[in-house]
């Protein structure tokens, strides 16, 4: 495993600071995010590609990343339709952007999808042999498997690095309760791999529910009783725009190696109480 700390999933590159990789990257820094991971396909395509003007948006964003001491890792939701061509453009994107790291999105295609056992173990054979063993890997799906259990999990956790199981407490209001469970549902022996846990936890709305400050400090506060190496969340844009932005500040704030919240400078304590 190559990354530890804390680290934010960014879905649509133009809806995250207008775009400006200068900027995402100053606001990653300030916030000592050690990875950052972006959408590079979406099934058997690219992702945030123009594909009009064949302009890729993420080489400019990795690389920006990567000049400021920020891994850049991709992510790619797979459908499970059409693994071969789904494990194609995975390659591509690992080797023509260099990544250090790729995260495999199976949720729900995957549960509908027929014969997803066999495209799951087809898809991350294909994966792993055209990237090679140097390229950590990491499956990003459902918090408890018990719910889910027609996600292939088997065929994808013997293949991968790392978990990154999705603990997202929607509707409710107890994120180290659920993160907790979600530890002890993947050490089961019903799974024939157990690669370290990296949760993602909730920084977003959604169906009138949205995560709070209190919440997120309570998830970040887990990971580390929890002794887990890193922690993401989702997802940057929502996080930035759409809610709060104390939830963005709480992340922020929060010293991973210490496991403690950074306490501001004192002028600029003064300042924000008097602006309060």
């Amino acid at each position: 495993m190559s990354i530890g700390g804390k680290g934010f999933f960014i879905w649509k590159i133009q809806n995250c600071e207008g775009g400006d990789v200068k900027k995402i990257t100053q606001l990653a820094n300030k916030a000592g995010f050690s990875h950052v991971l972006i959408k590079v396909a979406n099934g058997i395509w690219k992702y945030n590609y123009d594909w009009e003007n064949q302009v890729d948006w993420c080489i400019d964003l990795v690389e920006e990343l990567r000049d400021n001491g920020i891994e850049p890792w991709g992510w790619h939701y797979v459908f499970g339709e059409d693994p071969v061509r789904e494990a194609r453009v995975a390659i591509e994107r690992v080797k023509g952007l260099d990544l250090k790291g790729y995260v495999i999105d199976a949720e729900a295609h995957y549960k509908r999808e027929k014969h997803r056992h066999e495209a799951a173990e087809r898809f991350m054979q294909d994966l792993r042999k055209g990237v090679g063993k140097h390229v950590p890997l990491a499956l990003s799906s459902y918090r408890f498997p018990s719910l889910h259990p027609e996600i292939p999990w088997n065929q994808f956790l013997l293949e991968c690095d790392i978990n990154m199981p999705q603990v997202y407490w929607i509707r409710s209001h107890n994120p180290g309760e659920q993160l907790d469970k979600t530890v002890r549902e993947f050490a089961s022996p019903k799974f024939k791999a157990h690669p370290p846990i990296i949760p993602t936890g909730a920084a977003f709305t959604e169906h009138g529910w949205t995560a709070t400050a209190s919440e997120v400090q309570e998830f970040l506060e887990t990971t580390r009783t929890l002794n887990l190496e890193a922690t993401n969340f989702w997802e940057w844009h929502s996080a930035r725009e759409r809610i709060p932005i104390d939830v963005w500040e709480t992340i922020r704030d929060y010293d991973w190696e210490s496991g403690s919240t950074l306490k501001p400078d004192v002028a600029v304590a003064y300042i924000q109480a008097l602006n309060s």
